[in-house]
């Protein structure tokens, strides 16, 4: 299982100064090179030049286990590590560094990238123990610039970062176990990434691109986390599981200031013009949060104030649409195990609005409500994970078997409310070892549902015989609640055996 390649350089950047430091300069590369190797890297140095007190490093290697598929190396030209005359050490990365990623795609073609990186003005003071460190870094400025290994495509990426520092503390145990912790900040990152390559629909023989820009802003970034690393020769980069059952774990949260993006595309035609694709993003705030252990993964994100504005020769007029606030979770098992695991999913999209210009191609006469919509999904439940997620194989199941097992699902809140109609639905489900034969109960309620049909009729869009159909698909799995107004509630019921009850009538 290859470890996620951004987020390893960008470990491997934040720790060039000491992830681990003592009182002299050669003690704190010794305990440097041991956490990198601790991570599953490779480490080599062309030089080392003890002058007095201090250590100059040159050409200083970290490359992937062997046991990897992907071949991943990070070179850092020179690091001189300095006593400061306080006990602490200052180290500084001299030079560009570079970054270059080597693997196989899926029709065996090579796949890759390679990168630079220039971090002037860069230090890293490191003090304490060697049981108990505290290392302050600051990066004035962080540029990232490169492309992807392509044959035919061209597609540079540049990024800068302005204004990086951080604290990063890292304790180690007498048995070789470690914790560490880093909070970090950032003023702004700028990225900008162009594209251009053979034009899929053009004559044969031209010599026509398709084309594609982009730029993103990111200002006020935040990062902060956690972890520990058990002791012993496991590794999380090529042992990922069993790493994770004897202790390691981690987590970490990105949050993002105010964000704004701009891309545009264009792509020629045999016939008819050229297509002409523009559009932009911005939203108020953001964050985005990932942790692991064995007792499993947790994956979540979201953004608030967040507007889209998309244009294209191919459509009749713009798409533009905003929301108050849109985030996940995803939660799940990644060891394996017998015993019932706890996995989650949530979702919630809250305020959406849709442009004007929608509206009137729409719904011109301004028939239907046009209060801001909501969609909101809350499941959890207990599962078997018959194979460990990280492992190579993971994806590819021997037939007839379910990695996956449900054991129960909870929906806590699965709602939507939009064009003046709402629904809400909820339960209780067990499962056997076939999950297409549930049993609980699920209960909904429904308002404004009649209305929209009728709505859509005056609009022109469905004539009312059309809709016989499903008011009598309603009229079956639906009763009309008692003193209420176009409000209908439903009890599905799933029973043993795979029989199906809507409102105690069997229906299956």
């Amino acid at each position: 299982m290859n470890r996620p390649l951004a987020t390893s350089a960008l470990a491997l950047i934040l720790a060039a100064g000491p992830a681990l430091a003592d009182v002299t300069p050669a003690e704190v590369w010794q305990n440097l090179r041991d956490s990198y190797e601790q991570m599953g890297y490779q480490v080599q140095v062309g030089s080392e030049d003890a002058a007095g007190d201090a250590l100059t490093l040159t050409d200083v290697t970290l490359s992937s286990d062997e046991a990897e598929a992907a071949e991943f190396t990070f070179t850092m030209p020179q690091i001189a590590l300095t006593p400061v005359g306080d006990g602490s050490v200052r180290s500084v990365i001299d030079g560009q560094m570079t970054i270059v990623m080597r693997d196989e795609g899926p029709e065996g073609e090579p796949i890759g990238f390679d990168m630079t990186l220039d971090a002037p003005g860069n230090e890293t003071i490191s003090s304490g123990t060697p049981e108990d460190m505290r290392h302050s870094f600051v990066m004035p400025t962080m540029a990232l610039s490169g492309r992807a290994l392509e044959s035919e495509n061209d597609a540079p990426l540049t990024a800068t970062l302005t204004g990086v520092e951080g604290v990063q503390t890292m304790t180690r145990a007498a048995d070789g176990s470690g914790a560490q912790t880093y909070e970090g900040r950032a003023d702004s990152m700028e990225m900008s990434l162009t594209a251009s390559g053979p034009a899929l629909d053009a004559p044969e023989g031209s010599e026509a691109t398709d084309d594609f820009a982009a730029t993103f802003t990111i200002n006020d970034l935040t990062m902060s986390g956690d972890g520990t690393t058990p002791a012993g020769e496991v590794n999380f980069g090529s042992q990922p599981t069993q790493a994770l059952q004897a202790g390691f774990a981690g987590q970490g949260t990105l949050g993002m200031g105010a964000t704004t993006g701009t891309f545009s595309a264009s792509a020629p035609r045999v016939d008819g013009p050229d297509q002409e694709t523009s559009g932009s993003f911005e939203a108020a705030s953001g964050t985005l949060a990932v942790s692991m252990s064995a007792e499993g993964l947790s994956y979540e994100g979201g953004l608030t104030d967040m507007a889209v504005n998309l244009t294209s020769s191919d459509m009749p007029f713009p798409i533009a649409y905003a929301a108050a606030e849109n985030r996940f979770r995803l939660a799940m098992p990644v060891v394996a195990s017998e015993a019932e695991q706890p996995f989650a999913l949530t979702y919630l999209l809250d305020g959406l609005t849709l442009d004007d210009a929608i509206w009137q191609a729409m719904d011109p006469e301004a028939t239907l409500p046009r209060d801001p919509a909501r969609l909101s999904i809350d499941l959890e439940g207990l599962a078997v994970l018959a194979r460990n997620f990280m492992d190579p194989d993971a994806a590819v199941p021997a037939e007839g078997e379910m990695p996956f097992l449900p054991r129960s699902l909870s929906i806590r809140d699965f709602s939507m409310s939009a064009v003046g109609a709402e629904a809400d639905v909820s339960g209780e489900l067990t499962f056997g070892d076939d999950p297409t034969q549930p049993i609980g109960t699920l209960s909904g309620t429904f308002s404004g549902v009649n209305t929209f049909l009728d709505r859509l009729v005056a609009m022109g869009v469905v004539p009312a015989e059309q809709l016989m159909g499903p008011r009598m698909m309603m009229a079956m799995f639906a009763r009309p609640v008692d003193g209420a107004e176009d409000q209908l509630q439903t009890e599905i019921e799933f029973r043993e055996g795979g029989s199906i009850f809507a409102n105690g009538q069997q229906i299956q």
